[in-house]
């Protein structure tokens, strides 16, 4: 790394590739009986919040949050940084938390990266750009009882079920892909490589944001906190259930895109051998034509039976029946 690239510590520098995206925040204040929609970042009094902050590009305007609340410096500096490990951690008065999302939005697989903050009653989620896996969060809000008279924990679990279901219909989709594999290498001894290729590295792309996410979410519960309120534990354990059974199928899956690949590898070995057999067998029964060619072509003065009148129809006829035998042993052999 050049030294000109060395940014100090604390400088909030976005890292991510969507520096196009004007940014935009929309903040949801609700409680029991309203719902009020504002693009600020200012909280009103006896609402809880949901504050949603899409494009990463305006630093100065995303940083007036801590004007409202009380953020770390190495913390709003990991926001920005979009190249962050999933984690999911808890300071003093808030969490904190990053998450890679893979997703299928019509019928084409995406992924994405949100970072978050929850707060007493408030999460405020990031992203580089537009979160359409989360575009049902909003109509919860404003419909799903249950979540607006909840502590505000029940948001955050919300977010990462929303989460969770699509990375369960991600592996799904893969999981249909793979399927279809088997199936063509099972019944016609190819495969379309490139696409195989793509698919498998899709699944250790799944398994990669899901593993660490199930760990980390594992610790954040084990550990003693105030975040997560004893009557939300449920949701928090189920939500647990839910990534346990996708990383056990992701495992799965690995092993099955191991043994098709092993598989595949033993077709084209094989397909090789048949080849390689072919060219052998054509070979041995040329070998001893090929040596008598060579003997009777051979320019001695003293020949006396090229001299005879038939010579030339009993060689080939000679070669012709040796040629038939030597296929008549071979297949007695059982060599092709």
């Amino acid at each position: 790394m050049k030294v000109k690239e060395y940014y100090i510590p604390k400088t909030n520098i976005y890292t991510g590739d969507y520096n196009h995206i004007e940014t935009s925040i929309t903040q949801y204040h609700y409680n029991e009986k309203d719902v009020k929609v504002t693009n600020d970042l200012k909280p009103l009094e006896n609402y809880k919040h949901y504050i949603s902050v899409v494009g990463l590009s305006d630093i100065k305007k995303i940083e007036k949050i801590k004007d409202y609340y009380s953020i770390e410096d190495t913390i709003l500096e990991d926001i920005f940084n979009v190249k962050q490990r999933t984690r999911l951690e808890y300071r003093e008065n808030y969490v904190f938390g990053v998450l890679h999302v893979q997703y299928i939005y019509e019928e084409n697989e995406y992924q994405d990266y949100m970072s978050l903050l929850m707060f007493e009653d408030t999460v405020i989620t990031f992203h580089e750009k537009s979160p359409v896996y989360l575009e049902a969060l909003p109509e919860l809000l404003n419909k799903y009882k249950e979540l607006k008279t909840s502590s505000i924990d029940f948001l955050l679990y919300q977010i990462m079920d929303i989460v969770t279901d699509h990375q369960l219909s991600m592996y799904e989709w893969l999981e249909m892909m793979s399927t279809q594999f088997e199936e063509e290498i099972l019944e016609s001894k190819e495969v379309d490589q490139e696409r195989f290729y793509l698919i498998r590295k899709k699944l250790l792309q799944l398994k990669a944001s899901v593993s660490p996410m199930l760990e980390e979410l594992t610790t954040f519960l084990n550990r003693k906190n105030n975040f997560v309120k004893l009557e939300n534990e449920i949701y928090y354990d189920d939500l647990k259930d839910h990534l346990q059974r996708l990383d056990t199928y992701l495992n799965q899956s690995r092993e099955q895109m191991r043994h098709l690949l092993d598989l595949h590898i033993n077709n084209q070995s094989n397909k090789m051998n048949r080849i390689m057999t072919t060219l052998t067998l054509f070979s041995a029964i040329f070998i001893p034509l090929s040596f008598l060619t060579g003997f009777f072509g051979m320019n001695f003065v003293h020949f006396d039976i090229l001299e005879y009148e038939h010579s030339l129809a009993i060689f080939i006829g000679l070669c012709f029946l040796l040629a038939g035998f030597m296929f008549l042993l071979f297949k007695k052999m059982k060599w092709f």
